[in-house]
């Protein structure tokens, strides 16, 4: 097969990609569409089309049966091989930095559902869920892992993306609290140097929830460096998620905020957000099993597993 996918960048080759996907959301024993209609849709000529359907029948994709004036039906697809020539075979998801074991264990169980499709699956790390959303509007990325609450906010301003598979409560997160420079230090107050990544839509909403009413002193850095800073006291204080923090060498609290506390309620959900016109990935995405990528973050969290991604 891997001969028959080297050209489908080739003329023959995008209409062989185009086709396949079409197939895709056919269901078997239905009627296919005329190879005139076909021809006219990809504008090319129904030889091509005939060669297409033919050649993804050799390649062991589908069985066609003509039935005369009523038509040819699909009455076999191989899911596996059809995602394959229709280009699936190049699928890209971008996710956070797995700094945490959650992250590791989501990407571990996404990986191996890939795996079983027979696709392969590139993973790029990038730290805040605005950079991640951007790469699935410009079309660099067929899916992006952020929190829930990240995807509804970005979704309120761009209409092209929708929430594709939602993982569950503290999929993402178990929960974020407060951390302090000085173990005396019991909540935030007025006057103190707060930590903060714009970068990370969650991260911001809830340091600006909790100070709310303040007057804190906001300094920027990186998400992945604000521990740092926080041991070299140029901070006071941050949010930050306490998944893989040691609770024994530093001061946490909890939030205090109503307004942070209902906030985070959606921050703890992984979701998998994409292009709403990407019907390939959405297909995709429906065929993944979500109790086994589910449970295999839980093993990859436990320790009973070694991430593999």
């Amino acid at each position: 097969m891997m001969d028959s996918l080297e050209n489908l960048f080739s003329k023959k080759g995008i209409i062989l990609q185009k086709i396949a996907e079409e197939l895709m959301f056919i269901e078997v024993n239905e009627r296919l569409p005329k190879v005139g209609d076909f021809a006219d849709k990809f504008q090319v000529g129904r030889g091509t089309i005939q060669t297409v359907l033919k050649k993804l029948e050799n390649e062991n994709c589908i069985k066609l049966e003509a039935r005369g004036h009523l038509g040819t039906f699909l009455r076999y697809k191989n899911i596996s091989n059809l995602l394959k020539f229709s280009g699936a075979n190049q699928i890209t998801g971008v996710m956070p930095l797995p700094y945490s074991k959650k992250y590791e264990g989501l990407a571990t169980g996404i990986t191996s559902q890939f795996e079983q499709l027979g696709l392969s699956l590139n993973i790029a790390f990038m730290r805040g869920s605005k950079p991640r959303v951007k790469g699935v509007i410009d079309g660099r990325y067929d899916f992006a892992l952020m929190s829930k609450f990240s995807a509804i906010e970005e979704m309120k301003k761009d209409k092209s993306l929708k929430i594709a598979l939602e993982f569950g409560e503290k999929t993402y997160v178990s929960e974020h609290g407060v951390i302090f420079s000085e173990p005396s230090m019991e909540k935030i107050t007025s006057g103190m140097k707060i930590g903060m990544d714009s970068f990370s839509t969650d991260q911001k909403i809830l340091t600006n929830a909790e100070v709310m009413g303040m007057n804190v002193e906001y300094f920027e850095f990186n998400y992945m460096h604000l521990l740092q800073h926080l041991k070299a006291h140029t901070i006071d204080a941050m949010i930050w998620n306490v998944d893989e923090i040691d609770s024994s060498s530093y001061n946490i609290k909890p939030l205090t905020s109503p307004l942070a506390i209902q906030f985070e309620k959606q921050m703890n959900e992984a979701v998998c957000v994409i292009n709403k016109e990407n019907r390939k990935m959405e297909y995709i995405i429906k065929l993944l099993a979500l109790s086994t990528i589910v449970d295999t973050q839980k093993q990859v969290v436990n320790g009973d597993m070694i991430p593999k991604y």
